[in-house]
């Protein structure tokens, strides 16, 4: 009788465990909680669909201005970034959390498969530039080597002048700069869109001096830069020194809450 006991106790010990085991849930690090909640606005939020849309909205009502004020131009050029300013990757950012990793593994991978999704508001956007005689540039810091699956990728939704002419990727340098003024030596850009302010003009990696720039750049916004949404990452973090192994969350704290009285500390 007390062998039969023991052997039930230890059957039960092995089948509570295994309960357990598939029970678990992974336990993610308080860094990846922060990125967790910025990878599902960029994917679930309704908040960050509007964004989107509200930004190709005044897009739209700008190149319509331009169009207006100079009939006859043939050489006005729009020039986008492509990851999260037309083409959405949440998901890669959803896997590397799950995978408890980081860029670029994977990467690749993921562009390989052209599985990202239009971001909202880019395609009606871009037809309607295409449709008004406008030429479209399509500048990534993806690799050389990614060119043809980005290509894919974007011929699979039909974005406009989505070919191996308009499409610029990097090559020695992430700076945009470059590219940008290869386009300029034949064509007007007159109206540029992204989610990092490198994709608009060459940017200061250092704050305040980021913010400062764009304090006085402030009227070109709506008008020759449209800007997205993107939480999950860019040269915000970097410019903040928040990828850094000694981040500086005390002191970046302390100064959002310097105004806080006494009771509330």
């Amino acid at each position: 009788m007390k062998i039969k006991m023991s052997l039930l106790v230890m059957l039960s010990v092995v089948l509570f465990s295994c309960s357990s085991v598939q029970q678990q849930k992974p336990v993610y690090k308080p860094a990846d909680n922060v990125l967790l909640m910025a990878t599902f606005y960029n994917y679930y939020a309704a908040e960050y669909q509007a964004l989107c849309y509200q930004a190709y909205n005044v897009a739209k009502v700008r190149v319509a201005q331009l169009r207006k004020e100079f009939p006859k131009k043939k050489n006005m050029a729009v020039v986008l970034d492509i990851d999260e300013t037309v083409l959405n990757n949440s998901p890669y950012q959803a896997l590397t959390i799950e995978k408890n990793s980081h860029f670029p593994k994977c990467w690749d991978a993921w562009v390989r498969e052209a599985a990202a999704k239009p971001i909202p508001g880019a395609i009606s956007f871009l037809k309607y530039a295409d449709s008004l005689g406008f030429h479209i540039f399509y500048v990534t810091n993806r690799s050389e080597k990614l060119k043809a699956a980005t290509l894919k990728d974007l011929q699979k939704f039909d974005f406009p002048q989505a070919d191996s002419l308009h499409v610029y990727l990097k090559t020695t340098t992430s700076n945009k700069e470059p590219r940008r003024q290869e386009i300029s030596k034949e064509y007007d850009i007159v109206l540029l869109a992204g989610d990092n302010l490198g994709d608009l003009y060459e940017a200061s990696g250092k704050y305040p001096q980021r913010n400062q720039k764009v304090k006085a750049l402030r009227n070109d916004f709506g008008m020759k830069y449209i800007v997205l949404p993107n939480p999950m990452y860019g040269t915000w973090p970097a410019a903040l020194k928040l990828y850094s192994k000694n981040a500086p969350i005390d002191s970046l704290l302390k100064v959002m809450t310097k105004s806080f009285g006494k009771a509330c500390r």
